[in-house]
C-alpha cells in the first residue's frame, strides 16, 4: 500500500515538475521574441532627439529624468526606458506609451515655454502622451504632427500654462478618448469649444480649474462622453437649459465650484440613465431647488456632493429612490432637523457621510443595525443633546468622524471602544464633560489624531491601561483634566504632538515625557505645572515648546536639543538667572519669548550671525544692563521687546540697521498627517478624479501666533500676517540720550514704543520717513522742541501719544491728525493749539494786541469830532438862513422880534448909563 502511495505521489511531482518547467520556457521563448524585435531604431533615434531638445531647451535635469535614455548603448532597447512602454512583438514593438510629465527644469525663467511637436513625428503608433505638469503655454506644432496621430487615444495636458485653445496645436486628433485639460488658464471661447467638440470619439473630458465662463452648449454632440468635469471654472448661466442638453450617455458629471444661480431641478438630469456621480455647487449665493416629490430617478447615484443649495431644510426627497449609494456630501444647505436615518438604512454600501455647515439639530442612529460607514462628518450644526450610546455599535467600521462645533453635551459614549478602525475623532468645540471611557482609552487603538478640545472634560491623562498606540496628535486643550500626567501616553510612542493647555495638570513635568522620542510639539500653557524642567526633554528634536503661564522655576533648561527648535515659549513662569547664549546660536529658532519672568544678567553677548530668529520678546524681566550693539546681529527679527526692565544708557544706533520689514522670515510650522482613502468604490476612469476631501482627513497644527503691544492694547498676529507685522517695543526702562536718527529710516516697521523712559531731544521732521508707521508711543519721556508737521504724511498712523513731555509750539491739527484727541498731548505745558483748549498767543503778543485796539478806538474818537464839527456847522449856517429869512417877510411875530430885540438892547444901555455914573 505505501508502494501504492509513493508511486502516485512521484507521478503527481513529475507533472507538477513538468508544468512549471513549460511554464519558465514559454516565459523565455517570449522574452526573447521580444528582445529580437526590440524598439525601431527611428523611435529610439526620435526619442535621443527628444531628449536632447529637452535638455537644451528647457535644461530638463538629466539625472532625475531622463537618465536611462543613453547614447552609451548603441543596441539598448528603449522599449525598457523609463516613461516609455512599446506595443507586444507580434505587433512590431511600436513606442505607445509616453510619459513626460513633470520634468524638472532647472529654473523657473524657463517656465511657460512652447513645446516643438514636431520632435514626435518618429511615434505614428502612439496612443498614450502625457505632458502633465510642466508649465508649458504653447504647443508648436508646424507640421501638424498631433493631428497625424491617427492612433493616439489618450492626451494628458493638465496642470500648465495654456492660456487658449488655439495654442494647443492647430488640431486635436479626431481619434482622442481621453482629454485632460485640467489647472490651466483655459478662458471661454467659441473657436476653442468647437475644437474640443469636433472630438466626436471623446469618451472622457476634463476642463477642471480653468477660467471657463460660458455654459458649452456644443457638448451634447459628443454621444460617447461618459465623463465630463467641469468643476472649479467660473461658468455661469441657466442650469435647467444646459444639464438637460448634455449627452444621455453621462456616468460622470462634475459642474462643482462654478457661478451658477437660479434654479435647479434635480428632474432635469432625467435624460441621464447611466449616471452614477453628480457634482453641483455655486461660488456665488446659493442654487435654489424646487420640491419634486412625485418624480422617479432612471439611475442609480454612487456619488453625490452638493454645496451651497437652499433644499428648503430637507434632503433630496429623490434620494429615497437610491440604494446604491457610495458617498454623499451636502454642505452649506441649510439643512434642518434630524440626520436622516433612512438615508443610512436605504443604503448598506455606503461609504461616506458629510453635512457638515448645516442647521441640523439632532442625531439619530438606526436601531438594531450594524453599518459599514468609514466616514461621517456632521460638524459644524446645531445638533443638541448626548451622542448616542450606541454610535459604537452601529458604526463599528468607521474611519474617520467628526462631531466638532456642536451644542453636543452629556459624555462620551463607552461603546465608541468598539471602533477598533477609527483613525480621526474630532469632538472638539462641544459641551461634553466627565472622563474618558476605559473601555474608550483601551479599544481606540487605531487612533491616530484625538481632538477633544474646548469642552469640559474631566479627570486624568491617561491612566497605565491606556491603549492608544498609533497616536500621533493629542488635542485636549480647553478642559478641565487635572492631576498629574499619567504614564499611559507612553504607550502612544508614535505621538508627535501633545496639546495639553488651558487645563488644570498640576505637579512637576515628568521626566518620562523624554521617552516619547517622536514628540515635535509639546504644548501645555496655563495649567499649575511647577518646579523645574526635566533635563530628560534634551533627548527630543522638539520643533516647539509652549510652557507658558505655569509656575516652572530655576533657570531656563540649558540642554534643549535647538537642532529641531523652531518656537520656545516659557512666558510668564518664575526662571531666574540668565538666557542660555546657545538659544541665540540656534539657526532654526524663530520664535523666543521670555515675557513675565524674572531673568537678569547680560543678553545676547554670543549672538550667532546666522540666527533666523524673528520673533524675540524679553519684556516684563530684570535686565539691568545696556542694549548691547550685538543685538542688531540679529537681522531678521521683525517683532522686539524689551519693555519693562531697567536697561539703560542710549538706544543703539544700530537698530535702523535691523530688519523690520526688510528681511523678516517668519515660517508658521503648518505640518499634517494625512489617512488613506476613505472612498471604498472609485469611478473608473483614465482621469484622476478622487474628491480630495474625503481621500485625504488632512489636519494641520495650529499657526504660529505671537502678541504684541500695539496701539495701547495686545493684538495677536497669526499665520501669515506675522511675516508683514514689525514691531519694536522699548517702552517702561531707564534709556537716556536722544533717539537715534537711524531709527527714522525704518520705513517698513508698523510699531514704535519708546514710552516711560529718559529719552531727550526733539522729533525730526524725518519722522515721515516712517510711511508703514501705525502706531507711535512717545510718551512719559524729556522730549523737546516742536511736533513736526510732516507727522500728517503718515496716512496709516492709527494710534499717537507724546503726552507728559516738554513739547512746545502750536499742534499741527490737521489732516488724519484731528482724529486724536487731547490726551494725546497732555502733559505739555507749551502747547497749544487743537484739539488741546489752550490758545497759542503769549503774553507779549496779548499786550500788542491790547495796544492796538486802543489806538483803533482812539482813532475811532478823533473821526467822531470832525463828524460833529461838521455837522454843528451846518446846523448853525441852516438856522441862521432860516431865521433871516424869516425876518424879511412882514408878520406879526417878525414885529413881536425886532420889538423884543429893541427893548432889550434900550435896557442894556440904561444899565450901562448908571453904572457908569457910580
Amino acid at each position: 500500500m505505501r508502494t501504492y502511495e509513493r508511486y502516485w505521489w512521484w507521478v503527481k511531482k513529475k507533472k507538477q515538475m513538468a508544468l512549471v518547467l513549460f511554464m519558465i520556457v514559454t516565459l523565455m521563448l517570449q522574452l526573447q521574441m521580444k528582445g529580437c524585435v526590440g524598439c525601431l531604431e527611428t523611435e529610439r533615434m526620435g526619442l535621443l532627439q527628444l531628449k536632447s531638445y529637452l535638455k537644451n531647451g528647457f535644461k530638463v535635469e538629466e539625472e532625475s529624468m531622463l537618465k536611462s535614455w543613453s547614447h552609451d548603448d548603441p543596441i539598448s532597447d528603449c522599449c525598457h526606458w523609463k516613461r516609455v512602454k512599446c506595443s507586444d512583438a507580434t505587433t512590431g514593438g511600436y513606442v505607445v506609451h509616453l510619459s513626460l510629465d513633470e520634468l524638472i527644469p532647472a529654473s523657473y525663467e524657463l517656465e511657460n515655454q512652447s513645446l516643438n511637436l514636431s520632435l514626435f513625428h518618429s511615434f505614428p503608433r502612439l496612443q498614450n502622451l502625457k505632458l502633465s505638469f510642466n508649465k508649458f503655454s504653447d504647443l508648436f506644432d508646424p507640421i501638424n504632427v498631433l493631428t497625424g496621430m491617427t492612433m493616439l487615444q489618450e492626451l494628458d495636458l493638465s496642470n500648465n500654462g495654456f492660456t487658449d485653445f488655439d495654442k494647443l496645436g492647430v488640431t486635436l486628433p479626431s481619434s482622442l478618448h481621453v482629454l485632460n485639460l485640467a489647472n490651466n488658464q483655459l478662458p471661454s471661447t467659441p473657436k476653442g469649444y468647437l475644437k474640443i467638440c469636433a472630438l466626436m470619439n471623446l469618451r472622457e473630458l476634463d476642463l477642471s480649474s480653468n477660467a471657463l465662463t460660458n455654459t458649452p452648449y456644443c457638448l451634447a454632440n459628443l454621444s460617447r462622453l461618459r465623463t465630463l468635469d467641469l468643476s472649479e471654472n467660473k461658468i455661469s448661466g441657466d442650469l435647467s437649459s444646459f444639464v438637460p442638453g448634455l449627452p444621455s450617455t453621462l456616468e460622470y458629471l462634475s459642474l462643482f465650484d462654478n457661478d451658477f444661480n437660479g434654479s435647479f431641478w434635480f428632474s432635469s438630469l432625467a435624460n441621464h440613465t447611466r449616471l452614477t456621480v453628480f457634482k453641483l455647487s455655486t461660488k456665488l449665493g446659493t442654487i435654489q431647488t424646487q420640491a419634486e416629490s412625485s418624480w422617479l430617478p432612471p439611475f442609480q447615484l454612487k456619488i453625490l456632493k452638493l454645496k451651497k443649495f437652499n433644499l428648503g431644510s430637507t434632503i433630496p426627497t429623490f434620494l429615497a429612490h437610491q440604494h446604491d449609494l457610495r458617498s454623499i456630501h451636502i454642505t452649506y444647505s441649510q439643512l434642518k432637523g434630524a440626520f436622516p436615518v433612512w438615508l443610512v438604512k436605504n443604503n448598506t454600501r455606503l461609504a461616506a457621510i458629510r453635512l457638515t455647515n448645516n442647521l441640523l439639530t439632532e442625531l439619530r442612529l438606526p436601531s438594531r443595525l450594524v453599518h459599514g460607514l468609514n466616514f461621517l462628518d456632521v460638524s459644524c450644526n446645531r445638533i443638541y443633546g448626548s451622542l448616542p450610546e450606541d454610535i459604537g455599535i452601529v458604526f463599528p467600521h468607521l474611519r474617520y468622524m467628526n462631531f466638532s462645533s456642536n451644542h453636543n453635551h452629556g459624555t462620551i459614549p463607552s461603546s465608541m471602544g468598539e471602533m477598533k478602525s477609527l483613525e480621526f475623532l474630532d469632538m472638539s468645540d462641544n459641551r461634553l464633560y466627565g472622563q474618558l471611557p476605559n473601555t474608550f482609552v483601551r479599544g481606540c487603538y487605531s487612533l491616530s489624531v484625538l481632538k477633544l478640545s474646548n469642552n469640559q472634560l474631566q479627570g486624568k491623562v491617561f491612566p497605565r491601561h491606556a491603549n492608544l498606540t498609533s497616536l500621533v496628535w493629542l488635542f485636549l486643550n480647553g478642559n478641565r483634566f487635572g492631576g498629574s500626567l499619567e504614564q499611559g501616553l507612553l504607550n502612544s510612542k508614535s505621538l508627535r504632538l501633545l496639546d495639553i493647555s488651558d487645563n488644570s495638570f498640576s505637579g512637576t513635568l515628568p521626566y518620562w515625557i523624554g521617552k516619547i522620542s517622536g514628540l515635535s510639539f509639546l504644548l501645555m500653557r496655563g495649567n499649575k505645572l511647577k518646579g523645574q524642567v526635566p533635563h530628560q526633554l534634551q533627548n527630543l528634536q522638539l520643533s516647539v515648546v509652549d510652557m507658558s503661564h505655569n509656575s516652572f522655576s530655576g533657570s531656563i533648561p540649558r540642554n534643549f536639543n535647538v537642532s529641531s527648535l523652531r518656537e520656545l515659549r516659557l512666558h510668564s513662569n518664575e526662571f531666574m538667572g540668565s538666557v542660555p547664549s546657545y538659544l541665540f546660536k540656534a539657526k532654526g529658532l524663530q520664535v523666543l519669548d521670555l515675557r513675565h519672568n524674572r531673568i537678569s544678567g547680560m543678553i545676547l553677548n554670543t549672538i550667532g550671525k546666522t540666527s533666523d530668529l524673528g520673533v524675540l520678546l524679553l519684556g516684563n524681566n530684570s535686565f539691568q544692563t545696556h542694549i548691547p550693539e550685538k543685538i542688531c546681529q540679529l537681522s531678521n527679527v521683525g517683532l522686539l521687546d524689551l519693555s519693562h526692565n531697567k536697561f539703560k544708557g542710549a538706544i543703539p544706533s544700530c537698530f535702523g540697521k535691523m530688519s523690520f520689514g526688510y528681511n523678516a522670515i517668519i515660517n508658521p510650522y503648518d505640518y499634517s498627517v494625512g489617512f488613506s482613502s476613505f472612498q471604498r468604490w472609485r469611478y473608473p476612469s483614465a482621469l484622476y478624479l478622487v474628491d480630495t476631501q474625503l481621500e485625504l482627513g488632512l489636519q494641520s497644527t495650529p499657526a504660529t501666533t505671537v502678541n504684541f503691544l500695539s496701539k495701547s492694547r495686545y493684538e495677536t498676529y497669526q499665520g501669515d500676517i506675522l511675516r508683514y507685522m514689525y514691531g519694536l517695543d522699548l517702552s517702561s526702562n531707564q534709556l537716556s540720550g536722544e533717539i537715534p536718527v537711524e531709527v527714522w529710516d525704518l520705513k517698513n516697521i508698523i510699531s514704535l514704543n519708546f514710552s516711560s523712559n529718559r529719552l531727550i531731544g526733539s522729533i525730526p521732521d524725518c519722522i515721515s520717513n516712517l510711511k508703514s508707521l501705525e502706531s507711535l508711543d512717545l510718551s512719559n519721556n524729556k522730549l523737546h522742541g516742536n511736533i513736526p508737521p510732516q507727522l500728517a504724511d503718515l496716512n496709516n498712523l492709527g494710534y499717537f501719544n507724546v503726552s507728559y513731555n516738554d513739547l512746545s509750539g502750536e499742534i499741527p491739527f490737521k489732516a488724519h491728525l484731528v482724529t486724536f484727541e487731547a490726551t494725546s498731548y497732555i502733559g505739555n505745558d507749551q502747547l497749544c493749539g487743537l484739539p488741546t483748549n489752550k490758545s497759542c498767543k503769549t503774553s507779549k503778543e496779548f499786550e500788542k494786541q491790547f495796544k492796538e485796539e486802543e489806538e483803533e478806538e482812539e482813532g475811532d474818537g478823533v473821526i467822531d469830532m470832525m463828524w460833529l464839527y461838521w455837522t454843528s456847522g451846518a446846523v448853525f449856517i441852516s438856522t441862521s438862513l432860516v431865521l433871516f429869512a424869516s425876518l424879511c417877510i412882514d408878520s406879526r411875530w417878525s414885529r413881536e422880534w425886532f420889538y423884543r430885540v429893541d427893548l432889550f438892547i434900550h435896557r442894556l444901555q440904561s444899565f450901562k448909563g448908571r453904572f457908569v455914573c457910580k
